[in-house]
């Protein structure tokens, strides 16, 4: 049976307005201390259960994550959703980026909301809202991204961080240094600092990996390194997108050896996969199918189930690409179907979109003035 949501379910959106409301003293709706500069860290998949575990490889932000506390992402925990709640400052079902992919039933296309961004799918077409960047020009605060190069122009960046000024530096060590010669700066801004790697080597490695806790050191000592040097006006907090399930080949469920009648499209992630069906199918009778078919391991549920129990608004921006089901894996589960999945998503280990704690609660760290 679906469970009904945490009631602070999407306190990720409150975090990047809440940091321009620290500065303008608007819209401050978790508190944070007034400064003249806020610096947002995300970093992507590193859930708080995760950092827990891991608590002897990060002890600088496991003692924070022990001082401080935890938020819960939104639904789906995944990226395309998670980060432009956290950069628009409003639900998914409000900003239209409905999961990490969606089927488009006029074009008949499969629509990734997180790298398919071109000329025939524009961002700006998807998503109409202002971003937390756009609010902090109004206002007269500069607003700044540091990340990765190969972000500096994406369609995703423009969606929900477009009026930033973005400043690309590869290393932990360079985007250190970016944001504290951004910080020295004699004027109010707002940053958004991204670490993308610790979620793909998840993916690849999984979060018991040597990998992935050898860069979870670096972080930890990248962060520690910058928290250090604060100026006495400037405010840091850390949060993160979604956690990490590392998801055992033996728990792939193929939803191609089951008989789906009428499946037009499956998308999302594999933790959470959106099934969508021919006008005519009786959604009612496949929905008890597969409920009986995948038991205990997987949730079938329909919007309207997600809208009762609060997983979802009533109104749905782009409601238009809402599936007929969602398939929603438990425990350590994750389902595929080979007709529609790439086949380097069946490597993977480190899965998230689904309900989990590990996949909802993310670390809200403040340093500083914050």
């Amino acid at each position: 049976m679906l469970p009904a949501a945490p009631k602070s379910l999407g306190r990720l959106s409150d975090v990047f307005i809440s940091a321009l409301g620290a500065i303008t003293g608007k819209s401050n709706r978790l508190g944070f201390g007034k400064s003249n500069k806020v610096c947002v860290i995300l970093v992507d998949g590193l859930g708080s259960e995760n950092l827990r575990a891991a608590g002897g490889h990060a002890p600088f932000l496991n003692a924070a994550l022990k001082a401080g506390k935890s938020i819960n992402t939104v639904f789906p925990s995944t990226t395309a959703s998670a980060i432009t709640s956290f950069g628009v400052g409003v639900s998914p079902a409000a900003h239209g980026i409905l999961g990490y992919s969606v089927f488009d039933r006029k074009a008949s296309l499969a629509r990734n909301l997180l790298t398919g961004w071109d000329e025939t799918f524009k961002p700006e077409d998807i998503q109409r809202l202002p971003s937390v960047t756009e609010q902090a020009s109004v206002s007269n605060v500069h607003s700044y991204t540091v990340g990765p190069g190969e972000y500096s122009n994406s369609g995703f960046t423009r969606l929900n961080m477009g009026a930033a000024q973005y400043i690309p530096a590869k290393s932990f060590d360079e985007r250190v240094d970016a944001v504290r010669t951004i910080l020295a700066l004699k004027q109010q801004s707002i940053t958004y600092l991204y670490f993308p790697e610790l979620d793909s080597i998840a993916h690849s490695h999984g979060v018991a990996s040597l990998e992935w806790l050898n860069k979870l050191e670096e972080l930890d000592a990248a962060v520690k390194e910058l928290v250090g040097n604060l100026p006495k006006d400037a405010g840091l907090i850390l949060t993160a997108d979604h956690g990490i399930v590392d998801v055992p080949k033996p728990n792939q469920i193929m939803l191609d050896e089951l008989e789906i009648p009428g499946l037009l499209a499956v998308t999302g992630d594999p933790r959470n996969c959106f099934l969508y069906f021919e006008a005519d199918s009786n959604i009612a009778s496949v929905k008890a199918q597969l409920g009986a078919a995948l038991a205990s391991r997987v949730l079938v549920a329909t919007p309207g189930e997600l809208k009762a129990q609060g997983w979802l608004d009533a109104e749905v921006t782009n409601e238009e690409f809402l599936p007929d089901l969602y398939l929603i894996s438990m425990g350590s589960y994750a389902c595929y179907h080979r007709e529609f999945c790439k086949p380097q998503s069946l490597r993977m280990i480190g899965q998230h979109g689904a309900i989990s704690q590990a996949e909802l609660s993310v670390p809200l760290l403040r340093f500083g003035s914050a």
